[in-house]
């Protein structure tokens, strides 16, 4: 008979400080909450409020640009990008794992600008890595990013 080394997942979970995975509901509608906040403030081209979407810290990787660092970062960046364009962006989430204070979600970033001046219209959608930290006020925050360009062949791309 062979010993079993593998310890059930709902006891990993517990060994590593974080709940069941099933007891994240309220964790998971935050999470929706603070995503559709984002999307409506970029929307609304008032960026200023995104400043308290990110934490302190804050960093984020986009495909081919320098790192944006820190809220006042985030803030002029978008800003700079309102003036020339309207941005609809959305985000649909693959994956969200929630590890006590820290959450890390995977999906697809859809992003369609308009420039202001006149022009065409210009869509893009890439694949993104989010992590959001819980702070001391028990409200969720984007502490980190990343994103990267998708497949460029139609057989490639994820089905979403």
């Amino acid at each position: 008979m062979r010993g079993d080394p593998v310890v059930p997942s709902v006891r990993l979970y517990q060994l590593v400080g974080m709940d069941r995975p099933d007891t994240h509901e309220a964790d998971r509608a935050a999470i929706d909450a603070l995503r559709d906040r984002w999307v409506a403030v970029v929307a609304s081209g008032d960026v200023r409020e995104l400043a308290d979407l990110v934490t302190h810290d804050y960093e984020v990787w986009t495909h081919g640009a320098p790192a944006l660092i820190g809220p006042d970062t985030v803030v002029a960046a978008m800003g700079a990008v309102l003036t020339k364009y309207s941005v609809d962006q959305s985000y649909e989430p693959v994956e969200t794992i929630i590890a006590g204070d820290w959450a890390f979600q995977r999906g697809i970033e859809r992003i369609r600008v308009v420039p202001k001046g006149g022009g065409a219209p210009q869509e893009t959608a890439q694949r993104a890595l989010l992590i959001l930290r819980r702070g001391a006020d028990d409200r969720w925050r984007y502490a980190r990013g990343m994103t990267n360009g998708l497949p460029t062949t139609p057989s490639d791309k994820p089905a979403t």
